[in-house]
């Protein structure tokens, strides 16, 4: 699997372009402005897209999935917690940020344990909540894409709507600190690092 990543929007979010190279099959992780760039990014790798896969409701991971899923297609999925956020435009920072649009009809709402495939790769849903009650986190191969739920270094805030600190360090501690070193970690924002670098150094997560 290849992964590319895409800053897209104001708040600089990572959005993430997952192609199966033998099949052509893709998906996009946090489409959070920008879709139609996306898409053509798609179109010019002549990849076709099965699934866009958000790990929350925010806005600013959500703000593309529109255009992208209006010009490219492919089912839209998103935490079964963060339903609210994602149907209720009321609650979206959409609104007050330019450039981004309220999310499409939610096609699959998971909650941790589902899989996805495209071509022969893998994608595995980790309910991660904390950052939004419905935070989840996807897993393929030794690539763990994370949202706002674990950074380099740092954690997702929590006092936004929601939000649970608790719940958040106790997601990292049993759902993704017990995953491989060498695991990959993509954040929703800022640099990739490794699982083994944040066990030893991020220091929110010290005697986690």
């Amino acid at each position: 699997m290849r992964v590319e990543t895409m800053v897209v929007g104001p708040l600089k979010t990572n959005a993430y372009v997952l192609v199966d190279e033998p099949s052509g099959e893709a998906a996009v992780v946090d489409p959070g402005a920008a879709g139609l760039r996306i898409a053509d990014a798609l179109k010019a790798a002549g990849a076709t897209l099965k699934f866009i896969l958000t790990t929350h409701g925010h806005a600013d991971h959500t703000g593309g999935a529109f255009d992208l899923r209006r010009k490219a297609g492919g089912e839209y999925v998103v935490g079964e917690g963060d339903r609210g956020q994602i149907e209720s435009p009321s609650s979206s920072l959409a609104a007050m940020i330019p450039g981004f649009a309220n999310p499409p009809a939610i096609d699959r709402a998971v909650t941790g344990g589902e899989s996805f495939e495209i071509g022969d790769t893998r994608i595995f849903v980790i309910a991660t909540p904390g950052h939004t009650p419905g935070s989840v986190s996807y897993l393929s191969g030794q690539a763990l894409f994370t949202g706002d739920t674990l950074f380099q270094n740092s954690i997702g805030r929590y006092d936004l709507p929601g939000g649970d600190g608790e719940l958040e360090l106790q997601s990292i501690k049993d759902k993704l600190l017990t995953l491989p070193d060498q695991m990959i970690v993509y954040p929703g924002h800022g640099p990739s690092t490794t699982i083994g670098e944040e066990r030893a150094n991020n220091p929110f997560l010290q005697g986690v």
